[in-house]
């Protein structure tokens, strides 16, 4: 009986042993685990910090120059592990006598809210490559005065070198405006009177072109 008291408790001790180099190689896993989730979370919440204050710096900047204030920041959820709530806060001010107000669909007119599209859009092309980028009616619903101003500053920032290639589609736009040597306006045109898209072809089209530029 004493013998077999002996053996259970070696048995036991032995067990107990082996959990307890299994218990601690765990934690070790844990630990590691841990410090590896804490050092990517860290890198990239700067990055992602250093990328929101690039896109604030040209934002602010392209607003500076409609005389006009803006800024882009990071929205943190109140709880910081909730990843999928993190986003980007774009606050605009058009007025002198106003504050920095969040872009809102009911802050802002439709007017105001495409100019700052068009400003946070330019602010993104900056950090970005593509080969191009294409808008449709971005001017629509803006005032002249503002339309005018952003059409300019496209127009800077869009025909210097290295920068991708940029289509602006829209029914109109504003008399005596500024064009640069490196852009092309095409005209399109349609009607009944015009000729069907089946019949068209680069013949036809020289044609046309020698007879316009006479």
């Amino acid at each position: 009986m004493f013998v077999q008291v002996v053996r259970d408790y070696k048995q036991r001790e032995r067990e107990i042993k082996d959990l307890e180099k299994r218990l601690s190689a765990r934690e070790s896993q844990h630990q590691t685990h841990h410090e590896n989730i804490l050092e990517t979370k860290r890198k990239w919440h700067e990055d992602l910090r250093k990328l929101i204050n690039e896109i604030n710096e040209n934002f602010s900047y392209f607003f500076s120059c409609m005389q006009c204030c803006g800024e882009v920041g990071l929205s943190v959820p109140e709880n910081p592990e909730d990843y999928e709530k993190y986003g980007v806060c774009i606050k605009v001010k058009f007025r002198d006598h106003e504050n920095l107000r969040e872009l809102t669909a009911h802050h802002q007119s439709g007017g105001e809210r495409s100019v700052s599209t068009v400003l946070y859009m330019m602010a993104l092309q900056e950090l970005t490559k593509c080969p191009f980028r294409c808008v449709d009616e971005i001017n629509q619903g803006m005032d002249p005065k503002n339309e005018r101003k952003v059409f300019e500053l496209v127009v800077q920032t869009v025909c210097k070198k290295s920068c991708s290639q940029y289509f602006l589609l829209t029914p109109k736009l504003l008399p005596d405006l500024e064009y640069d040597e490196n852009m092309t306006v095409l005209c399109v045109y349609n009607g009944p009177g015009l000729m069907g898209h089946a019949k068209w072809n680069l013949n036809q089209f020289i044609t046309r072109r020698a007879a316009i530029e006479d």
